[in-house]
């Protein structure tokens, strides 16, 4: 243990030295910030991004540094030497060019020959260049420019480099990717980089030092016995190792293994220790005293119980302080269900739940179905079931009577609530493949059927009647669009007991319409819209009114329109009193934009609903109403006997007019006055 720290610390004793030694390398290296060159031939041209830097009689170059990597503080006295390392890339005519001061800004990406700024006195002059320097590094001292920068005596702007008679040559820029050597400025700091002393700080775990002659340092050598240097989080300390010594492993209870010498291997006993990756068989009544969770994958069943008693499954659960199940389960296939259950016995039902309180069964399914039961009993019944998210279904029921029932003289037949407004959800769902059926039949004293949902309120399809609701109130409410693949009409009993269809008017557009009479006078009429009406609509935004004169006159216009009313007069200025009708158009508050709203963008919905135009016969009965709500009445089903192991009473029928409350169920609206 102690060589290992030794080892460790010696690293440390090397890097720490190693920064000694950097430490006296006292020059530092700077390369260009920008450089470019002007052209008297070109004079607003830019050379910014060239890779050759030219100098002759009609080109200068120019070079700066940043100086803002020496430490700060210091001056012009704390710089020794400062040398210009300059690459030469060709030399096209051997000569000398001089090193100026630049006196005024510049900015590689914009100087040409127009805005260059003028130059200053010089730096070093009639530096030689020979045709044998050609791919060489020349250098020039300019430690004078660099004092003077520091010192701030002249402003740093950079040098130029300025031919002298004929000379040409042109050296690298910062942008020469091809030799990479751009201009260089070298710098020696005072001192030179003596080191006039080493010291070792208090836990730094070290000893030696001075301040002259050779110079050693090594570990400390102040840790007793079985002690080695530990970092304490703020020095390095002596601490202690541990000496105790195993002399072997014995397995344990349901573990088998272990040994005295050499690697030692513990293994679980798998006669006594299930394998939590492997198939496990399990013989005895098993107790689980928490929650458990099972993950199935792959197509197979992830949960399958059986049995020869009165259930395969039992859930309960007495929480009577929030809402509780006594079984739930859920699935996120789009055709499977959280639970199945089957009845084939009359009279029985498919799944049954009971609860101190909440709900007996509640299946919450993604997509697909929350809980499936058949029943194929008389008067069965299904299930009750609430669904959420994409696709899901609130209640799924099989009877050989009705799949869903309902029936109130005071509330709502058939309430369905869906809150998910992200996805396509229903709030009551009906089909039925009967010749004489309906997809939705509701009674009720307020609402015959309500549906709210993120889509869909009701959908119901029938051979006859998607949706059949009838209320003392309102017949069908919804909380939102109403549409329909075919048409929409107002039914109407003649005389002769025959009963037709009305259609509503279709239109790209939501409007509203108003009708009213009128009569001019001296060849004028004001009309006020309805109050009430001119609420419901957006005056402002337009509207169209549409008049028709009751006698003879010069004819009639619309001569001025406001948001509160319009101006009829006589056409030729004339002064008729002729009565007049009107008919007003205007857009629905709230919906002024919509225009021929994209329901659906597939194919296989659109030739549905031209499938269903055209084979829809026209001598078939467009309207089937319901019989007398007797018609609707079901058989008491019979009473169901719950196993012994419960030990409660029959839980009673709850009561027809009131839904059952499920957690985070859509509120139901005050019913309209």
């Amino acid at each position: 243990m102690r060589a290992i720290s030794f080892v460790r610390l010696s690293r440390r004793a090397a890097m720490l030295m190693l920064l000694l030694f950097v430490a006296t390398v006292t020059y530092a290296q700077i390369t260009p910030s920008g450089d470019s060159y002007t052209n008297s031939a070109a004079p607003t041209t830019n050379y910014g991004v060239k890779t050759l830097l030219d100098v002759e009689s009609s080109q200068t170059t120019y070079i700066q540094f940043n100086l803002s990597s020496i430490p700060s503080g210091y001056t012009g006295s704390d710089i020794t030497q400062a040398t210009l390392k300059l690459y030469v890339n060709a030399v096209t005519k051997a000569g000398s060019f001089n090193v100026d001061y630049v006196n005024g800004t510049w900015s590689e990406g914009t100087i040409t020959y127009d805005n260059a700024p003028a130059l200053g006195t010089t730096i070093a002059a009639s530096v030689p260049l020979v045709t044998a320097d050609k791919n060489q590094y020349i250098l020039i001292n300019v430690t004078s420019a660099v004092q003077a920068w520091l010192n701030g005596t002249e402003p740093n702007d950079g040098i130029a480099l300025v031919a002298n008679s004929t000379f040409n040559a042109s050296f690298d820029s910062k942008e020469n990717t091809t030799t990479s050597h751009p201009a260089e400025l070298d710098l020696v700091f005072v001192g030179g980089g003596t080191i006039t002393g080493v010291n070792t700080a208090s836990g730094s775990g070290l000893t030696g030092g001075g301040t002259s002659g050779t110079l050693n340092l090594s570990l400390t050598d102040a840790c007793a016995a079985n002690q080695v240097l530990q970092w304490s989080g703020t020095a390095w300390v002596c601490a202690a190792v541990g000496t105790g010594t195993i002399t072997g492993v014995t397995a344990g209870t349901d573990l088998t293994g272990g040994g005295t010498s050499g690697n030692v291997t513990l293994n679980l006993d798998t006669t006594k220790v299930p394998l939590l990756a492997a198939n496990n068989t399990f013989t005895g009544t098993q107790t689980i005293n928490n929650n458990m969770t099972i993950t199935g994958s792959g197509s197979g069943t992830t949960l399958s119980v059986s049995g020869t008693g009165t259930y395969a499954m039992v859930g309960t659960i007495n929480n009577s302080s929030t809402y509780s199940y006594g079984l739930a389960g859920s699935s996120n296939s789009d055709t499977g269900g959280g639970i199945l259950g089957q009845s084939v016995s009359g009279g029985g039902v498919g799944v049954v739940g009971t609860a101190t309180t909440g709900a007996g069964v509640v299946g919450l399914a993604t997509t697909g179905i929350g809980v499936k039961g058949a029943a194929n009993g008389t008067g069965s019944t299904g299930v009750y079931a609430s669904g959420t998210g994409s696709g899901g279904t609130g209640v799924l029921a099989s009877g050989s009577s009705y799949g869903v029932y309902g029936t109130s003289s005071t509330s709502i037949g058939v309430y369905g609530g869906a809150t998910d407004a992200s996805a396509e959800n229903y709030g009551v769902y009906g089909t039925s493949a009967s010749s004489d059926g309906e997809g939705v039949y509701g009674n009720g004293g307020a609402y015959g059927v309500m549906g709210i949902g993120g889509d869909y309120g009701v959908y119901g399809s029938g051979s006859y009647s998607g949706v059949i609701g009838e209320g003392n109130d309102m017949a069908v409410y919804a909380l939102g669009n109403l549409g329909a693949e075919g048409t929409k009409s107002a039914v109407v009993a003649l005389p002769n007991d025959h009963v037709v269809s009305l259609y509503a008017v279709e239109s790209p557009e939501n409007w509203f319409e108003d009708f009213g009479s009128g009569e001019l006078k001296d060849g004028v009429a004001t009309i006020t819209l309805d109050a009430t009406f001119a609420q419901t609509v957006s005056p402002e935004v337009g509207y169209h009114v549409f008049v028709t004169p009751n006698g003879d006159c010069e004819g009639l216009y619309v001569g001025q329109k406001t948001a509160t009313g319009f101006e009829v007069r006589e056409l030729h200025a004339g002064k008729s009193s002729v009565a007049f009708d009107y008919r007003i158009v205007a857009k629905r508050k709230g919906l002024e934009s919509l225009r021929l709203e994209d329901v659906q963008a597939d194919r296989e919905t659109a030739e549905a609903i031209r499938q269903f135009i055209a084979t829809r016969p026209s001598h078939a009965p467009r309207l089937k109403l319901p019989k007398s709500p007797e018609r609707a009445a079901l058989p008491e089903p019979p009473k169901l006997e719950p196993p012994t192991l419960w030990q409660q009473p029959p839980v009673p029928a709850p009561p027809r007019t009131k839904p059952p409350v499920l957690p985070q169920h859509v509120a139901i609206p005050e019913s309209p006055k």
